[in-house]
């Protein structure tokens, strides 16, 4: 177990064993045998009727969502129960249970008053106060459902064009691949990584505090193509020009939506466009798009026609075709649209746009000491090959080696990585090896020559996962108006 793991569970014993001390003198108190308090699911039925709840309330404690609603009332009405009606008991005993209900258990002049809806004489409560309770409940349950469970994301780019289109929004799981625990603390409820007022942009959090890496067991793994949401790995040393500049909090991290394409100890290749895994062709998404060179008789294009197959009429941040001169287009498109466009009276060629082998693109990973491909000489289209990390693989240690393992051994891994002449060291070590910590995958978007992914920032690390998309439950954009098609889960495969 290493030390996260043990902070954690140690986090976890401390609120657990607090709370269940405080139940076992309240248990007292009402004249229920106190040891009744240390029995899982029996001290919840006795809680229950303590406050005067019916036995399906501890059912629903048992089925996801509707649990985070149950347990913050019962909270909620334990308090009550022992005449604790106040917003700052009721808050304490939301955020601090460890320390309150021990507090008020042994405290002498604390009384059992029995189920709060059988309590007489109570205070009138303000309006101000009922809409303080009416936040403080419904905020510390969205906090816990979409930090444990599920957040909703919005797409904002076209990078998985066609199969997640900008502008529609998704529900994601967070527990699918496993929960992962904060690890900002000291940040802003409800805002991921800034504020934004009249123009004016603000980091959402405070930094100097950092929780380490911890994720709770999921039901189901990453699988070969899932569409994966995940933290921007290269935030650190990119800034995306949206106020924040660069990122070092892993969970502060822009939250990016790709394809996996491979899995950990994966050898992957890119051969003229076309995907190979441990040397197989790769499965293609019925979706994916390329960029095609599109000639004409010198005539344009119907913007109805155009809106019908799915293209944009006005040059936006998302535009998916352009004209370039008289007779010129770029469309981005899948095949299937390539035919159509190719039918057109007025169409005289369409032309796939692919880098040809000997094009080397400086700008695609890996660029630690492959200034000029000297290592690796990729470009988007011809890729590889390479494998990917796994937790537990060693890998010898090279020059070439050294390029493409740099960052995740420095930048996710934690080590401190130097290369002199042919000589490698790690935190300060000569070191001919090393075995890697984390999985690693690589995501690509299905939107090929229109997304900036895996190819040109590398191996995304388990640690920046955030969770799968589940269905789509609202879909706009200004060209389109509500793409009342798109809502439903037939289009996150």
């Amino acid at each position: 177990m290493d030390g996260a793991a043990l902070f954690y569970y140690g986090v976890f014993f401390l609120i657990y064993g607090g709370f269940t001390v405080g139940l076992y003198k309240l248990f007292e108190k009402a004249g229920i045998e106190a040891w009744k308090a240390l029995i899982p699911v029996y001290s919840s039925v006795l809680w229950a009727k303590l406050i005067g709840k019916p036995i399906w309330w501890v059912v629903l404690l048992f089925i996801p969502l509707a649990q985070v609603l149950v347990l913050v009332a019962m909270v909620i009405e334990l308090a009550k129960a022992y005449g604790k009606y106040k917003l700052k008991h009721h808050a304490a005993a939301l955020f601090i249970p460890f320390y309150f209900f021990p507090k008020i258990g042994f405290d002498a002049d604390v009384k059992y008053l029995g189920p709060p809806d059988q309590h007489k004489n109570l205070p009138k409560k303000s309006s101000m106060r009922e809409w303080g309770d009416a936040i403080l409940f419904a905020g510390v349950a969205a906090l816990i459902i979409r930090t444990v469970f599920i957040e909703a994301f919005m797409i904002p780019t076209s990078s998985m064009e066609r199969t997640l289109m900008a502008g529609d929004f998704l529900f994601v799981s967070k527990f699918h691949y496993g929960s992962r625990m904060p690890m900002v603390p000291l940040s802003v409820p409800f805002f991921h990584n800034k504020i934004s007022v009249r123009g004016a942009t603000m980091k959402s959090y405070l930094d100097f505090l950092q929780l380490p890496y911890f994720r709770f067991p999921g039901v189901t793994k990453i699988s070969r193509n899932d569409i994966v949401v995940f933290n921007y790995p290269a935030h650190d040393i990119d800034d995306l020009g949206d106020g924040v500049g660069k990122v070092k909090p892993i969970s502060m991290k822009e939250n990016y939506i790709k394809r996996c394409v491979a899995m950990p100890g994966d050898k992957l290749e890119i051969k003229n466009q076309q995907i190979y895994i441990n040397d197989q062709l790769g499965w293609n998404p019925a979706e994916m798009q390329y960029k095609y060179q599109v000639e004409t008789d010198g005539t344009g294009f119907s913007p109805r026609k155009l809106n019908q197959l799915g293209f944009r009429n006005k040059g936006n941040a998302n535009l998916n075709w352009v004209q370039v001169k008289s007779k010129i287009f770029y469309f981005f498109m899948p095949d299937s649209i390539a035919q159509i466009i190719k039918s057109f009276d007025n169409v005289v060629k369409v032309d796939t746009m692919t880098r040809l082998a000997d094009t080397f693109q400086p700008e695609i990973y890996p660029s630690y000491n492959n200034p000029k491909g000297e290592l690796f000489f990729h470009n988007i289209h011809n890729y590889g090959p390479i494998t990917l990390p796994k937790a537990g693989m060693t890998v010898d240690l090279t020059p070439k080696n050294i390029s493409l393992y740099f960052r995740p051994i420095s930048a996710y891994e934690g080590h401190e990585v130097e290369m002199k002449g042919d000589k490698i060291t790690i935190d300060g070590q000569e070191a001919s090896s090393y075995t890697f910590k984390y999985d690693y995958y690589f995501m690509m978007g299905d939107n090929r020559d229109n997304s900036e992914d895996s190819r040109f920032w590398g191996f995304v690390p388990e640690t920046h996962i955030v969770g799968k998309p589940l269905f789509v439950f609202f879909s706009y954009e200004s060209d389109f108006g509500i793409r009342w098609n798109r809502i439903g889960t037939k289009y996150v495969h």
